[in-house]
């Protein structure tokens, strides 16, 4: 069982490899021999291998799930398949992020699983019951993604034998699909335990509470408008026989559904709260009322403190002593980093203006609004409130001094001091603590490194700003975005989320991370947002949305907009805005804007202050002018970087709210039909 852990980090090549039918064929790599299910290690190898086919989130360099993040509108990735897709340029034949076979090799593995486990003597009762429950689990959640991507899918319900006649299965309806992955959650529940608190070998394993947040996830999808009434996917989307495989008529109750299901979880943190553990979290210093709370490290160390008590499902990533031991997460890092003289980074995962300009003012205000103290332009003259705060009349550390310097990066480096500088430009200054925990700007102090200054000026190319600092450069010339770089932030902004502070010279993680796929407080969200689109007045809005705002350390929206209370589509312009700031870079920017049908919104081609927050990932898309100027002579004090502008103009047809059926898996499966307009 010690073994668990690692078999639970590790993604193997399991069902990697390409196969024929996507129904017909055993799972690549799975032992199918009679001693698999006489065996205990043997068993658990069989089921590590279904967890192993959880996407990896945390990788963009690749078409894995970091494929979510570069085709949403919150941010830019320069490589090649996320270009292809956002100019358009793909269609059945050539198939991104085809995990279609993927998935259906690990749904066989887990029908296998069930009907055999119970030949393994040597399991105990209790382990073989758990083990079964995490298999459906699996399942169900395998088809949920395969769903929210492909839409209506072929359901199969049990192993079939290699003599069925899968060519000509059909896709069932979406509400069938639905119902399906309902049905595998609902009994999975009944096998599972709330939590594995005594333990923390099996985390990363399903739980209840991770049954109960699939359900919430899934309900939301069905309530969404591209699900609920479309009749565009009504008249078009239909099976072999001409059958529709979507309801033609809006249903409210979809959401009274999707808001029961999450509010079920949120009743397994605060009705059973000893046996789930769950809850939002808030750091070190938990009480959220101390004048001592520190909300940027709260929200910052929700993916990097290990498991706590906000993850309902997800992956530990292991402490590494080689920089390449674990290449998911290094493919983030390597992609995130900023580039600098001793490490080669690639840095050029590049967050929008959209987004940037989507996180409130520290007053709680957006920044289109006059009363917010948002400024365009200019540098700031004075530090934040809490950038090197005032104890006692007097700055906490003397900058003017090396180690008054170096105690202040450390300082940084701890999370324990946040916020704007002076010299940073004002578009950056006095904004919400997810601000400075997600975006990455021109001038921002550098952590990744030691503060000694042989490290530090590492970052700078100018022999002027090689202060020790290790300021980030990214205008045009600077050594993060060079005039030789093929990838850089074509944006002007680099993501800071999930990126380790501290000394990373000896490039190892000295710590446990976790890839999270479902959180408590995107399950906070998903019940305001239900319970808005049918009960708009309900208190329970106000309830659980300012738990969100409070642990970002806002006030209530309700306290600064009074009068969008009660109002669904105000409120509904709000809840989506929280979304897209307190979910950044999580993936959910992507399904979103696409279960919402937001994507084609045709005001959001262009981006103001009077603009923010809005939709849409076809068209320009804007940053700053990160090929100003002088290469040569630039520097922090060039203001021409600043300038927003149009850095990539994308392309986004009807029929990219779903994603095609691959080719191969058409050609071979003539029941098969097409989504629409491919």
């Amino acid at each position: 069982m010690k073994a668990m852990k690692k078999y639970l980090i590790l993604i193997t090549s399991a069902f990697l490899l390409a196969g024929c039918d996507f129904l017909d064929k055993m799972p690549d790599d799975m032992k199918t021999e009679e001693k698999v299910w006489t065996n205990r290690n043997e068993v658990l190898s069989y089921l590590t291998n279904i967890y192993a086919v959880l996407p990896e989130k945390n990788c963009v360099e690749s078409d894995w799930e970091g494929l979510w993040l570069g085709l949403s509108d919150e941010c830019d990735l320069p490589w090649s398949p996320f270009i292809a897709l956002t100019s358009g340029s793909w269609d059945p034949t050539t198939p991104t992020n085809n995990v279609w076979e993927r998935y259906y090799k690990a749904i066989k593995a887990s029908f296998k699983f069930e009907n055999n486990v119970g030949r393994c003597k040597e399991l105990a009762n209790d382990l073989r019951i758990r083990y079964t429950g995490e298999a459906i689990f699996l399942r169900g959640y395998y088809y949920f993604l395969l769903l929210r991507q492909y839409g209506p899918v072929v359901l199969v319900k049990e192993d079939l034998p290699q003599t069925s006649d899968f060519g000509n299965m059909q896709r069932d309806s979406f509400d069938d699909c639905v119902d399906y992955i309902i049905e595998c959650m609902d009994k999975a529940y009944e096998l599972l335990p709330y939590s594995y608190k005594s333990s923390d070998v099996n985390l990363g394993r399903a739980t209840k509470v991770a049954c109960n947040a699939v359900k919430a996830q899934v309900l939301l999808l069905a309530a969404s408008p591209q699900w609920n009434g479309n009749t565009d996917y009504y008249s078009s989307l239909r099976d072999k026989d001409g059958n529709p495989l979507v309801a033609g008529s809006y249903d409210e109750n979809k959401w009274k559904k999707a808001a029961e299901a999450a509010k079920s979880v949120i009743d397994l943190a605060e009705k059973h709260q000893s046996e789930t553990g769950l809850g939002l979290y808030y750091g070190e210093k938990n009480d959220v009322n101390s004048e001592n709370y520190n909300p940027y490290k709260a929200y910052y160390n929700i993916e990097m403190t290990g498991w706590n008590e906000e993850i309902i499902f997800g992956t530990v990533q292991q402490a590494r002593s080689a920089w390449n031991d674990y290449p998911p997460r290094y493919g983030y890092l390597y992609h995130t980093l900023p580039v600098n003289g001793k490490h080669k980074f690639n840095g050029g995962t590049a967050p929008t203006l959209r987004l940037v300009d989507a996180f409130y003012m520290e007053n709680g205000r957006g920044i289109e609004d006059p009363e917010s103290g948002y400024v365009e332009s200019g540098f700031a003259t004075s530090n934040g409130t809490h950038y090197n705060p005032v104890i006692d009349g007097q700055p906490k550390f003397d900058e003017s001094t090396e180690d008054g310097r170096k105690d202040l990066i450390d300082d940084l480096k701890k999370l324990d001091s946040w916020g704007h500088a002076k010299g940073d430009w004002n578009m950056f200054a006095n904004r919400e603590p997810r601000f400075y925990a997600s975006i990455n700007y021109n001038h921002r102090v550098q952590l990744f490194f030691p503060s000694d200054k042989e490290w530090m000026n590492a970052f700078n190319n100018r022999e002027d700003q090689q202060d020790g600092w290790g300021r980030l450069e990214l205008y045009y010339g600077g050594m993060s975005n060079n005039d030789n770089l093929t990838y850089y932030p074509h944006s002007g902004f680099l993501t800071h989320k999930r990126i380790i502070p501290g000394d990373f010279s000896n490039l190892t993680f000295s710590k446990n991370y976790v890839t999270v796929y479902i959180r408590y407080g995107e399950i906070l969200l998903d019940y305001v947002e239900a319970l808005n689109e049918y009960d708009s007045t309900n208190p329970d809005i106000k309830k659980y949305w300012d738990l969100i705002r409070q642990r970002a350390g806002l006030p209530s929206i309700f306290d600064t907009y009074p009068n969008i209370a009660g109002d669904k589509d105000a409120q509904r312009k709000y809840i989506l805005r929280e979304r897209q700031i307190e979910l950044n870079f999580e993936g959910d920017r992507f399904f979103t804007c696409h279960r919402r049908l937001l994507c084609l919104d045709p005001s959001a081609n262009t981006v103001t202050a009077n603009e923010v927050g809005k939709f849409g990932d076809y068209g320009p898309v804007w940053g700053l002018s990160t090929r100003a100027g002088d290469p040569k002579t630039n520097s922090f004090k060039s203001t021409e970087f600043y300038k927003r502008t149009i850095f990539e103009t994308r392309e986004f047809k009807k029929q990219f709210y779903l994603f095609p059926i691959p080719y191969k898996e058409i050609n071979n499966s003539p029941g098969l039909t097409q989504n629409p307009w491919w």
